[in-house]
């Protein structure tokens, strides 16, 4: 026999010493899978969860997160996203939104790439995923050396990361192109294009960082699937309805990959309960002292009388006002406690 130790099913399982702690491990792209709908919209757009299918969801979110259940509105995202279909998810802020795309991501057998607008949210997103024992993931950007992000698009291109984040200028590199064709005609295929901050593509895209405005056809053109066009993931926190139609237009690709009517999906509550704001008027004293100059006339460009030290007094009452505040959170927070 292959080893003496027999389990079951006939299979075995051998014991040696290893030269190293871990191995280099590689991702295996193939078709995407096009899982089933774990969740039905009805004709006024509210979702209802297809509980025979969920549990088996909540699985890997409780294995690999760790989490217990779903947060409002990731589950209608996460299923246009594993039936292979764009979608613009809306989620507050500390709703979830970065989970939906990571869990789609382990789920597909292909590599997934995240485009952020800042450097400080790739490493926030990499350190989180690290966090939770995901270590095949990088993050290319000008923070590391020319060798350590040539060696990182190496390992994009052999297909040794499973998540890669970058900003949308590294798609207009004609070096990290020619990485991207490389990876295509190699067989090492994508699942996902997320976009985090999608609003960014009309807000910014529009002002001063052009490359938002080409980044749909970027990722159409060099970010390929095995078959067609990838699935494009765009998730933000808030969006005007103008800035949302820009966004869809701009990220729309062609034929059957083109945003339809239902990609955007919002959360059903937007209402943030823990969200509170407090008007704290705050009495300013005026200086009645007059400013003159060396020869001891007003400045012609000065309104007159010309009061010296208001401005520096109101910083002073403000900032006093400020430790007030602050001594009264605890007591704010209990009537809140109280008010749930």
């Amino acid at each position: 026999p292959f080893s003496k130790y027999n389990v079951k099913n006939g299979c075995y399982y051998a014991i040696f010493s290893a030269e190293e702690v871990t191995a280099q491990r590689y991702v295996y792209t193939t078709d995407l899978i096009t899982y089933g709908l774990f969740t039905d919209a009805d004709e006024t757009g509210q979702f209802s969860e297809n509980n025979s299918l969920v549990g088996y969801l909540e699985y890997f979110l409780q294995l690999i997160f760790r989490k217990e259940s779903f947060r409002v509105g990731q589950l209608p995202i996460l299923t246009r996203a594993l039936r292979n279909k764009s979608v613009i998810g809306l989620l507050p802020t500390g709703g979830g939104k970065s989970l939906t795309y990571q869990l789609a991501a382990m789920l597909q057998p292909g590599i997934t790439l995240v485009i952020d607008p800042l450097r400080s949210l790739m490493l926030d997103q990499y350190e989180g995923l690290l966090a939770n024992g995901i270590d095949t993931c990088a993050y290319i950007n000008s923070s590391i050396g020319r060798e350590q992000r040539e060696q990182r698009e190496f390992t994009l291109e052999r297909a040794q990361c499973q998540i890669v984040f970058l900003s949308p200028e590294r798609l207009c590199i004609y070096s990290f192109r020619k990485r991207l064709q490389n990876m295509h005609d190699m067989q090492v295929y994508f699942s996902y294009g997320v976009i985090d901050e999608v609003h960014c593509v009309s807000e910014w895209g529009q002002d001063f960082r052009f490359s938002y405005l080409h980044l749909g056809r970027n990722l159409y053109q060099f970010v390929r699937a095995k078959r067609g066009e990838v699935t494009l993931f765009g998730l933000t926190a808030t969006a005007s309805f103008d800035v949302l139609a820009d966004v869809e237009r701009e990220l729309s690709g062609s034929g059957a990959y083109r945003l339809d009517a239902d990609a955007l999906v919002r959360c059903e509550d937007t209402n943030r309960l823990e969200l509170q704001y407090r008007i704290v008027p705050v009495p300013i004293e005026f200086a009645t002292d007059t400013f003159y100059d060396m020869e001891g006339s007003l400045p012609a460009n000065l309104p007159k009388p010309y009061s010296i030290g208001s401005t520096w007094k109101s910083k002073r009452t403000k900032s006093d006002m400020l430790f007030e505040v602050i001594s009264e959170i605890p007591e704010m927070v209990g009537e809140l406690w109280e008010k749930d």
